[in-house]
């Protein structure tokens, strides 16, 4: 009410200011963005038509404390609005006609350098996200390498991860992480490197990071989103393993993915489903058939994603399913398994060999040249980066 007194006041003894004036307005603590316009001279019945006019194109609900937005006022009437929502995104509201109009606004752009070692129960995403505190930043990394690297089993304390990201800041102070344009790993068990050229990532000897299968079947943008520590895998490939359920002990011919409840399951590859129901003491059960002969398996399911059926085909990184314990289970988590030719392979071993097996239509878009100079230039500059870091 005081503000409104405020704004009334100026707008009746200083004229010349209002004719063409912007204010600049803060979203106060339990304020909504209505309540904010109401308390700034407008309406409630037309600062809901603005919010009604702006759900397109903003999230209303990430407008809480301390966001800023600016008032245009004309002979004490505001007439439009100016929104800055996201870094270098302004957003014009005209008052009279609701009409809403996008701009580009001011966006200085710095690269920054993150190193980091991993700890003993650490996960790569956990580790990134504790150090920039970013978990947009972190999926991006871990997605970078989900062809190379199985983040869930192939990591080791003392392994070490670094990247080049761009950061972003705009006039008004709004920041925020961009793409990452360098990244590499380096650990005990695999290492592998990036470089972002013309919309796709390569290695040091110019392939796309691009692989015929996943390197595993949960997706770290699913299990990995939140910023938690995690068990890697809670049961391996093996001919003789002690039930937990029966207490005898036979062959374990999979590989048990210990993950929470409802996580979703993608297909490794690209293929066909042959077989989607219950299976004994697997419980729900999914069959993929792949090229080459290869047969996936998806066991313990709470449910199918939806569209699942017997001869549904379906694509890399596709899900099909929730983790679940149905069947003979005594936790929630997926077991996964491969066949070739009819007989059961160790699927770790086989992703880690099948999942850099580069797809025949990538490889042609190697690069050569100039091109490849540039992406060497970058990891051996990552490299001096590097080097000071750890000193």
């Amino acid at each position: 009410m005081l503000r409104k007194v405020i704004v009334f006041l100026l707008v009746l003894f200083f004229p010349v200011l209002s004719q063409a004036q912007l204010q600049k307005v803060m979203v106060e603590k339990g304020e909504s963005f209505v309540d904010s316009l109401v308390d700034h001279y407008i309406s409630r019945e037309e600062a809901t038509l603005v919010a009604g006019a702006l759900e397109r194109y903003v999230n209303l609900h990430n407008v809480r404390e301390g966001f800023q937005y600016f008032i245009d006022w004309e002979n004490g009437i505001p007439v439009r609005l100016e929104i800055p929502y996201d870094v270098g995104v302004i957003y014009d509201v005209d008052l009279r006609t609701l009409d809403v109009m996008e701009k580009k606004g001011k966006v200085e752009i710095e690269k920054r350098v993150f190193v980091g070692v991993l700890k003993e129960g650490d996960s790569v995403f956990y580790s990134i996200y504790e150090k920039t505190g970013d978990t947009k930043l972190a999926y991006q990394f871990v997605s970078i390498f989900k062809h190379r690297i199985d983040f869930h089993t192939w990591t080791r304390p003392g392994d070490y991860y670094a990247f080049i990201c761009e950061h972003l800041r705009d006039e008004f102070g709004n920041e925020k992480y961009g793409r990452i344009l360098v990244a590499k790993y380096v650990g005990k068990k695999v290492k592998a490197e990036a470089v972002y050229y013309k919309g796709a990532y390569y290695d040091s000897k110019g392939y796309p990071l691009k692989g015929a299968f996943l390197a595993s079947p949960i997706g770290v943008d699913s299990w990995l989103r939140a910023p938690l520590r995690y068990k890697r895998i809670s049961s391996g490939y093996s001919w003789h393993r002690l039930h937990p359920i029966l207490g005898i002990v036979r062959p374990h011919l999979g590989v048990d993915y210990a993950a929470p409840m409802g996580t979703p399951v993608k297909s490794v590859a690209d293929g066909v489903v042959i077989y989607k129901g219950w299976y004994g003491g697997y419980g729900r059960l999914i069959k993929i058939k792949h090229k080459g002969g290869i047969v996936t398996q998806y066991a313990h399911l709470s449910r199918y994603a939806k569209g699942i059926k017997v001869g549904s085909r379906v694509r890399k990184g596709q899900v099909i399913g929730y983790v679940g314990m149905s069947g003979l289970a005594t936790g929630p988590h997926l077991d996964f398994r491969i066949k070739v030719n009819g007989r059961f392979v160790n699927p770790l071993r086989f992703l880690a060999r099948h999942s850099r097996v580069r797809v025949r239509r990538v490889v042609k878009r190697r690069l050569k040249g100039k091109a490849l100079e540039y992406v060497k230039a970058q990891l051996d500059r990552l490299d001096e980066r590097v080097a000071l870091l750890m000193k």
